[in-house]
């Protein structure tokens, strides 16, 4: 009699044994995490010179810092006398309000100055107080009346000079007189840098 063969007709399936793991990669330890804050170096400690003074709490101690000179490279300079055939100008410096305003910040601290104004037929007072002391200065309104920023002008004057009362941006009227080649076509000079450089060779190594 002939056999028939099983109704189940599907080959066995044959399950892949796992694959060895070596006894080595067994052993590895995990892989260190990209950014770990425990292995970071710590900062260096800061020196003394380079520790930023704090804000003065006297004007007496105040002073030294306020009258330095500033940076040469905020310095600027506009023409004054010209020749006759105007092509040289004597050099006046100059330095923008801001920069007065950065030097009070970082020697008394925002809170330890403050100005106010006055206008009047002649300019702008402007009575500036530092640490609890108040001096008064007048600033000219310019003399070119079509001037459209001619209070704005009057304004920044007499800051600059009642911070000269307090020592701030004094040195600027004893440096040296300087005659530099001028453009009175553009109305400039055809080398400011080099104009201030020259006035800054005057002052005492120690305050540049």
């Amino acid at each position: 009699m002939a056999a028939f063969p099983s109704r189940n007709t599907s080959p066995t399936r044959q399950v892949a044994a796992p694959a060895r793991v070596p006894e080595d990669a067994r052993r590895a330890p995990a892989a260190a995490p990209l950014f770990d804050e425990s292995q970071q170096p710590e900062p260096p400690a800061a020196t003394e010179s380079a520790r930023v003074p704090g804000p003065a709490s006297t004007l007496t101690e105040a002073y030294t810092r306020l009258s330095r000179p500033f940076a040469q490279r905020v310095i600027e300079v506009k023409p004054g006398a010209l020749t006759k055939d105007k092509a040289r100008a004597l050099a006046m410096p100059y330095a923008d309000l801001r920069v007065y305003q950065h030097r009070l910040d970082s020697v008394v601290g925002p809170e330890g100055w403050s100005p106010s104004y006055q206008m009047s037929a002649r300019g702008v007072v402007c009575a500036l107080t530092i640490l609890g002391v108040t001096k008064s200065a007048i600033g000219d309104y310019p003399a070119d009346a079509s001037d459209e920023n001619a209070a704005t002008s009057a304004e920044a004057q007499s800051f600059k000079r009642a911070c000269s009362a307090f020592g701030l941006g004094r040195y600027l009227y004893r440096l040296p007189q300087v005659w530099g080649d001028y453009d009175d076509q553009k109305r400039q000079f055809k080398d400011p840098a080099a104009l201030v450089w020259q006035m800054y060779q005057a002052l005492p190594k120690e305050e540049e």
